[in-house]
């Protein structure tokens, strides 16, 4: 899809036509990527899991960079257009290369299927696994095999109770990180200087960022680093506002930027961590649509500085600040295994607010 549209929208006589497959485009990379993240994370182990997030991250940045030079060296749209699209090509042999999801498998009772790829990764990494050990690899729970099997899942089981709370913070988190970040990509070109270099800085600021999440995760969780860095973030923004000097006004949008790639980074991770196997593409994929709607709404308020030039830095700071601050309430998933199932999720959250409910009572 994104091939075929993206060569079509290179080639658009006109506005009316070029509108609606970039629209398409947009919403193939969105997904793509999106798809691509999940098996990335649901691969690996979680010992695995950041590292595999924060890569795939940190090549996104390289394309962002990459996307740079190569308008400033073609200049024409057509021709970026066409030169970005093309080498989507080199997707289609990963319906060969790619091994379909075990936990979505094992989710969906394709344990034969899960079974066969455990054994060709055994194989591959020269380790030898047992009938038994592959039977209890594979087997769910007796709750869990109830609870899935069969069962088709909607968004609505994202707003049941003891999972709500979880699923409007997760998504409110990335509306706020998706307007920072495509209000800050976008409004480079109000800074001053060479709009090409600051678009380039600024995608270079995300390789950084991404190795300090890898280096700061795992001792210190996700939650408190996602607050701390929102909270930083915000900071900046709000203070880029007021700053005249150039050099001084850039170095501290780029520090913004740096901050909000890693929330999005880590919001990203903690996306596909918090939100079970059964519902995590649907989890995954309205938080997406919530950044979509982040990303509209971030030129919208960029035009605010025709009010007051400060306005739009102030807004994402502040909703930064705010944002963050929400993210104490998530949980932490360091360390810890995917849940499976709603009722894992539902189960933790009711085992929580149990326990406040006993320290609340021991402390009256």
């Amino acid at each position: 899809m994104l091939l075929i549209v993206g060569c079509v929208a290179s080639a658009a006589p006109n506005f009316y036509v070029f509108i609606p497959f970039y629209i398409l485009q947009g919403a193939a990379q969105t997904g793509l990527f999106l798809v691509i993240f999940i098996m990335g994370t649901e691969l690996v182990g979680p010992s695995y899991r950041m590292f595999a997030g924060f890569v795939i991250h940190a090549f996104y940045a390289i394309g962002y960079m990459t996307l740079a030079g190569l308008s400033y060296g073609i200049g024409n749209w057509r021709y970026i257009e066409l030169v970005i699209t093309v080498p989507v090509v080199l997707f289609v042999p990963y319906i060969w290369l790619l091994p379909e999801s075990i936990r979505w498998l094992l989710s969906n009772h394709k344990e034969e299927e899960a079974k066969r790829i455990i054994r060709k990764v055994a194989a591959a990494n020269h380790v030898e696994i047992s009938e038994e050990l592959l039977e209890d690899l594979t087997k769910l729970d007796e709750k869990s095999e109830t609870e899935t099997k069969g069962r088709k899942y909607t968004i609505i089981d994202l707003c049941r109770p003891g999972i709500i709370c979880l699923s409007l913070n997760v998504w409110f988190n990335w509306l706020v990180n998706a307007m920072l970040y495509y209000g800050l990509s976008l409004g480079t070109g109000n800074l001053g200087g060479d709009p090409y270099i600051n678009f380039c800085i600024a995608g270079a600021v995300e390789i950084p960022a991404c190795i300090m999440c890898i280096l700061i995760l795992n001792p210190l969780g996700r939650r408190r680093p996602l607050c701390v860095i929102m909270v930083i973030g915000g900071a900046a923004c709000i203070a880029t506002g007021f700053i005249e000097l150039i050099p001084l006004k850039i170095t501290l949008a780029m520090i913004g930027k740096f901050c909000i790639t890693s929330s999005y980074t880590i919001i990203y991770l903690m996306a596909a961590e918090v939100f079970p196997t059964v519902v995590r593409n649907i989890g995954i994929g309205v938080s997406s649509m919530c950044a979509r709607i982040g990303g509209m709404l971030a030129p919208q308020i960029l035009e605010l500085n025709r009010i007051w030039g400060p306005l739009p830095l102030i807004v994402f700071g502040g909703l930064a600040i705010f944002s963050g601050t929400l993210a104490l309430l998530l949980p932490e998933t360091s360390g810890k295994p995917l849940p499976q199932t709603l009722e894992d999720v539902i189960g933790t959250e009711k085992r929580k607010a149990k326990y406040r409910g006993i320290k609340m009572k021991d402390c009256s």
